[in-house]
């Protein structure tokens, strides 16, 4: 299995992307930074897309890798996504108003991409993939997933308050080689993270008590202006899994 991190901030900035992650060239899971990190030949290559949620720092690219990606495929491209998050796209962006519709582009049966709802711990097997949402703590209804391809496993949290279920998953998976996981705001500012239902540093250990496993820990969605408070905050963690995820990084089991 190949992971290409595309993106990994919480906000965009200079040399920041948002959250992409795309693995085997196949399956983008989110779509912060699709169109900003891959050429027009790799996006064509990309068969499905897994959206955690409906925050406009995981879809923003969606309308242009639509456009991208319009005449250079033989199929739809299967956009896989909660009901309320696929809500979203249909009323919010895809509207005509803001973007043209693609479910319908260039025609209803020969659509350039396809609304495919997914349910919560159930197991979706695309491009040699099985490919498991878990619901997650945050502000709208929202996924992480697990990725596996039967040898090898990383779980993905996407952005989220204290939760537990997805730990429980992480436990539970005995090929596990990754975890990535959000701190979205330093510990000064707590409450702004409950209000939006993130993670502090502070928080993000708690929920690191949950994980029993002596695996990598890769933290991601730190705000840009934040960082230099919030890294000394993650090494006071203490816990020597832990260290930030990196854009452009690719990992190979």
């Amino acid at each position: 299995m190949e992971l290409r991190i595309l993106g990994c901030s919480g906000g965009e900035a200079d040399g920041e992307r948002l959250t992409g992650l795309l693995v085997n060239g196949c399956v983008a899971i989110d779509a912060g930074s699709i169109t900003a990190a891959l050429t027009v030949a790799e996006q064509v290559k990309i068969q499905h897309v897994f959206l955690s949620h409906s925050h406009l720092d995981h879809i923003c690219t969606l309308p242009f890798f639509t456009k991208n990606i319009f005449g250079h495929t033989h199929e739809a491209v299967e956009i896989h996504a909660l009901p309320e998050t696929l809500d979203v796209l249909r009323r919010h962006l895809f509207n005509d108003e803001l973007w043209p519709d693609f479910s319908v582009i260039p025609s209803p049966n020969d659509p350039t991409i396809r609304y495919t709802e997914i349910e919560p711990e159930c197991s979706y097997h695309v491009c040699g993939l099985h490919i498991t949402p878990i619901r997650v703590n945050h502000l709208v209804p929202c996924v992480g997933y697990k990725v596996d391809d039967g040898k090898d496993a990383f779980i993905f949290t996407s952005d989220t308050a204290e939760t537990d279920r997805i730990w429980e998953v992480a436990n539970a998976t005995p090929n596990l080689r990754l975890v990535i996981t959000e701190a979205s705001f330093p510990n000064e500012q707590a409450w702004l993270a409950e209000a939006s239902k993130h993670l502090t540093p502070a928080k993000l250990g708690a929920e690191l008590a949950k994980l029993r496993r002596a695996v990598p820990v890769r933290i991601y969605h730190l705000t840009p202006g934040d960082k230099a408070t919030m890294l000394p905050q993650l090494e006071a963690l203490g816990d020597a899994r832990v260290r930030l995820l990196t854009q452009d990084e690719r990992l190979v089991w």
